[in-house]
């Protein structure tokens, strides 16, 4: 096993790699989801309140443990912004570049085995014998794109 890599396979880490690799849109992307939740939290607990006006402790301990509770809620999203939506987005790409090389594939095939015919039809009505190889032939002679 490869020192340093703590068993995990090349490519592949944990959340907290995201810090090396995107830092600055993570941080952006933490601090503002922190900040938000924070800020709502204290907002509807400081209006909530049972006794209004609060004196500026209250508010101190209220924005204090929104702030504490928030982290745990704003890291995942963050790490889901950062990461997790652009490898969705990558994904329904390469998929998408994969179906048209398969259907640019299938059409070029098609075209081959449609000249192939075209041929071996025009030998047969002039009468002369045809042996040329169906296309998709490899070298072992198994026929790998045959139509059907």
């Amino acid at each position: 096993m490869p020192s340093g890599n703590n068993g995990r396979s090349a490519g592949r880490g944990g959340a907290f790699d995201i810090l090396s690799r995107r830092a600055g849109r993570f941080l952006a992307a933490f601090f503002s989801l922190w900040t938000l939740l924070a800020g709502l939290l204290s907002y509807a607990r400081i209006v909530t309140a049972e006794n209004t006006p609060l004196s500026w402790p209250e508010i101190v301990i209220i924005v204090i443990v929104a702030a504490g509770v928030t982290v745990g809620i704003a890291f995942p999203l963050a790490v889901g912004f950062v990461e997790g939506i652009p490898m969705v987005l990558a994904k329904l790409y390469r998929d998408r570049v994969r179906e048209e090389g398969r259907e640019e594939g299938m059409k070029e095939m098609l075209a081959r085995w449609q000249e192939w015919n075209r041929r071996r039809n025009a030998a047969e009505q002039a009468g002369q014998p045809f042996n040329e190889p169906e296309p998709g032939l490899d070298a072992a002679g198994d026929n790998q794109n045959a139509p059907g």
